[in-house]
């Protein structure tokens, strides 16, 4: 669960791990509750896989499904600011991961 403060308010998102698979170095997780999801999203699901680049170094791919209640679709608005949100974690991970190329 992560927890954040916005204007004095807690802010928080239940995260449920669907798969860890070490082997083929994919994460798969779902953020089920919390203050991300808006009354119409059941649940949104992150499946997350690294393999080896032709050139060295990796290729991350990631993928997300909304899972809406009902035949609810999700608004151009609810995915534009979700893969925002996902790119900005992206970048922060890859900055990390370039900085400590010898971190286990």
């Amino acid at each position: 669960m992560n927890l954040w403060h916005a204007d004095g308010e807690t802010k928080y998102d239940l995260h449920k791990v669907d798969l860890v698979d070490d082997a083929n170095w994919a994460y798969n997780y779902s953020i089920v509750g919390g203050d991300s999801l808006s009354d119409t999203v059941e649940k949104i699901s992150f499946e997350a896989k690294l393999s080896a680049g032709p050139n060295g170094g990796s290729i991350a791919k990631l993928s997300v499904k909304y899972f809406t209640k009902g035949d609810v679709t999700p608004s151009e608005e609810e995915l534009k600011s979700g893969k925002a949100k996902g790119d900005g974690l992206f970048k922060a991970l890859e900055g990390y991961c370039l900085a400590n190329p010898d971190y286990n």
